[in-house]
């Protein structure tokens, strides 16, 4: 009689959640010093230096509990969209659409937050994330169907939906949703979002708002997601090979369009939290590039939860220290880019190099088993 295997105790799953994370940022951490190195010595050649340059960075990441807290208010939305972004990865649909997701979930989201209906503050913050993580999704779910039914290419869909996304954004906040229209000389926007639908701040003396938790929360769905469900699994064989899904009976159209909804409604909510909790109000061009961004952020996490939270972090703190650094150390700001670009592409190279690794060891060990079928 076979004995069953026990169940893991919930400190065994943690530590293997942590060496999961842990593994995938081997990778990820070369690259960063390799970038750092690079970095330094770009400066040396416009004569700074820098030692002087990284200390004013770290002072304008760390030099403070305000300075952190910009640090996690900038990640959040990049932990989010990076998130949604592995999630897709990891089903092998390569979603560009980030941005135009982030869009929409603002859109939506505003629209919600705006609204004096005197709902409680809970219901009111949940109707409007609801509504962003709705838009988003169906946003990206169009492309995943458009994917997996008519094999149309995704990263053009993705990009195409980007501007359409913007330019809708852009329509309803010089139009519809304008607040003071006859205000022709200002900026346009919306109406400040209702009181009740703004995220409360959660560290006193800084900026950080209630979004932090709705970030890890998601990285901690996303897990499971990807870990312990069925989809999770369909979505992973999908990503590794779709006729071979599609052969042993999962429904890969189906498969794909749930991951892409799932990933644009993460970013819908990135969108929408960003709102709620920084920017209170909807503008045009309100989002510096951070779908784009959220490319790299799930590529340097190497698709894992924490590697995705670590990476938000990395990439936030590159951004809040990159005007410090330019302030005190008269470096340029575009040299954290340099930075941002060459680990992008370590990791890149790096991804791909596993991938064929992995191709190999499952050639090598398929082989013999083909050729003793062949003998029989």
């Amino acid at each position: 009689m076979m004995q069953e295997n026990p169940k893991k105790s919930w400190p065994v799953k943690i530590l293997q959640w942590l060496a999961g994370g842990v593994d995938a940022l081997l990778a990820p951490l070369a690259a960063v010093l390799v970038g750092l190195g690079i970095g330094a010595a770009l400066m040396q050649l416009i004569g700074v230096n820098p030692m002087k340059a990284y200390e004013a960075l770290w002072m304008g990441v760390a030099g403070g509990k305000y300075q952190v807290g910009i640090v996690l208010v900038k990640a959040i939305p990049l932990i989010l969209t990076g998130l949604g972004l592995s999630l897709a990865f990891r089903c092998g649909v390569f979603n560009i659409g980030g941005e135009g997701q982030i869009y929409i979930g603002a859109l939506a989201g505003t629209w919600v937050g705006i609204q004096e209906w005197g709902l409680p503050q809970t219901a009111h913050i949940t109707l409007a994330l609801l509504a962003g993580f709705l838009a988003g999704g169906l946003w990206a779910a169009f492309a995943g169907y458009l994917r997996a039914r008519f094999q149309i290419n995704e990263i053009i869909s993705t990009i195409l939906l980007n501007y359409i996304a913007i330019y809708l954004v852009s329509y309803f906040t010089h139009g519809p949703m304008r607040d003071n229209p006859n205000a022709a000389a200002s900026l346009p926007h919306t109406p400040e979002v209702a009181l009740s639908s703004r995220l409360p701040l959660v560290w006193q003396g800084t900026r950080l708002h209630a979004g932090i938790f709705v970030a890890l929360l998601a990285a901690a769905v996303i897990y499971f997601i990807i870990f312990h469900t069925s989809f999770g699994y369909k979505a992973r064989a999908v990503g590794f090979s779709a006729p071979a899904a599609r052969y042993a009976g999962m429904r890969v159209v189906w498969v794909v369009v749930l991951a892409m909804f799932i990933s644009g409604g993460l970013a819908g909510i990135a969108g929408t939290a960003e709102i709620l909790g920084v920017q209170r109000r909807l503008r045009d061009l309100f989002s510096p590039g951070t779908g784009y961004t959220a490319i790299a952020i799930a590529l340097v996490g190497g698709n894992h939860p924490i590697g995705v939270i670590l990476a938000g972090i990395l990439f936030g703190a590159l951004e809040a220290g990159a005007n410090n650094m330019e302030a005190l150390a008269g470096v340029p700001s575009t040299i954290v880019s340099v930075i941002q670009a060459v680990v992008i592409f370590l990791v890149a190279v790096s991804v791909v190099w596993r991938n064929r690794s992995l191709r190999r060891w499952l050639a090598s060990r398929l082989r013999p088993a083909e050729e003793a079928a062949a003998h029989e």
